[in-house]
């Protein structure tokens, strides 16, 4: 069963979609957003700029497939690694009907935190138990993906 919640977003309409169809519909995104675990905590990191926690994630680079983009997202912002990458789906931004962006959802998990790049644009990394208060994105998004995930959705399917 597909997963689709609508939020009025910062940007415009955020529109989540989740599940096998969505999951298999990501060509076509611009960027991509991974929620790494590590040891069961969520792994996230601090963005400067932003003055918030986030999941790592970012624009797919040219010639560069999403889920290339997933990964060396994750290793640019956190150190980590990841095995075992799950697409869950993606999220669009649109405004006056017209769509924005389109960014893929996974989840991973992380084998381990090396040293980022010296150039990574983020701060601290910190695997937390749950979502920390300080998002840097005030959307829900994190929050429904992470509702989605606890309730165990995706593995039924």
């Amino acid at each position: 069963m597909e997963f689709i919640r609508h939020i009025e977003g910062t940007y415009g309409d955020i529109t989540i979609e989740l599940g096998r169809s969505a999951a298999g519909n990501l060509e076509d995104c611009r960027a991509a957003v991974v929620i790494p675990f590590l040891n069961g905590r969520l792994l996230m990191t601090y963005h400067p700029a932003r003055a918030g926690w986030e999941f790592p994630g970012g624009t797919r680079e040219q010639g560069e497939t999403v889920e290339e983009c997933a990964l060396r997202e994750t290793l640019e912002e956190t150190g980590a690694a990841v095995r075992n990458l799950q697409p869950l789906g993606f999220y669009r931004v649109s405004r006056d009907g017209k769509i924005l962006t389109k960014t893929a959802l996974y989840t991973a998990e992380a084998a381990g935190l090396a040293e980022k790049p010296g150039w990574s644009e983020t701060g601290e990394v910190v695997a937390f138990e749950t979502l920390p208060e300080n998002i840097s994105f005030k959307d829900d998004v994190y929050k429904i993906v992470l509702e989605y995930l606890r309730e165990g959705r995706y593995y039924s399917e």
